[in-house]
């Protein structure tokens, strides 16, 4: 096994790279943020917000945005900056597979951050995602696929039924925690091709599901696509 020089995280991480010196990708992806201008960056948000007011107002729409949440220190910043910049976020959480108390908490106290805010949490069918935590266990190691999916569809299908211009995602994985390229580490939207190359899925689609097995039909596996 290989070890980072800095961080020794091991090789075993799924999408980690080394370069020539032994620094792992998810140390390399710190040294990128801190040659970031931030001020410019705020910049861009600023008019991205500005968009998203004008965008929902145009479409008569109660909410601007829609920020994935789970509960954590990610989902707390998200809501507070939406916010602090006057945009009306609609929260949406994927329930995760074993809610604790102590998170379940958590996400009530984003739903009451300042001025307060909706929540929608989707409550995943517990047999359906059982099956298909124990397949992905089987095929890729990972009993947890089913939920990385579930955070990244299941907002954007409610912002599509909702008609919201905006979704505010908490980070890019790939810069945070390690990444084959610079294109992924880099990449500020995060979209479908995003998500089957780098966001998790170690390479099973939930296309897969459906075609390999024959006991789980493409209707129930719709808060998955």
């Amino acid at each position: 096994m290989k070890f980072c020089i800095r961080c020794v995280m091991p090789d075993t991480k799924p999408d980690l790279m080394f370069d020539s010196n032994g620094v792992c990708s998810a140390c390399s992806g710190q040294e990128y943020k801190t040659a970031v201008d931030w001020n410019e960056r705020y910049g861009e948000f600023q008019m991205l917000v500005e968009w998203a007011k004008d965008e929902a107002r145009r479409r008569g729409n109660a909410y601007d945005c829609i920020v994935p949440v789970s509960g954590g220190k990610d989902s707390h910043i998200q809501t507070y900056m939406a916010l602090a910049n006057d945009l009306k976020p609609l929260l949406v959480s994927f329930e995760p597979t074993v809610p604790t108390e102590l998170g379940k908490r958590n996400l009530r106290n984003c739903n009451r951050l300042l001025e307060g805010c909706d929540l929608i949490q989707f409550r995943k069918n517990p047999h359906l995602y059982r099956k298909l935590a124990k397949m992905a266990f089987q095929m890729v190691g990972d009993h947890e696929w089913p939920n990385h999916l579930g955070v990244f569809t299941v907002p954007v299908q409610i912002a599509v039924r909702y008609n919201v211009p905006l979704l505010l995602w908490g980070e890019n994985s790939q810069l945070e925690y390690g990444s084959p390229n610079n294109q992924s580490m880099k990449a500020q939207k995060l979209d479908k091709a995003w998500l089957y190359e780098f966001g998790g899925l170690l390479g099973l689609r939930p296309q897969d599901i459906v075609e390999m097995h024959q006991t789980i039909s493409k209707e129930e596996m719709t808060p998955y696509l």
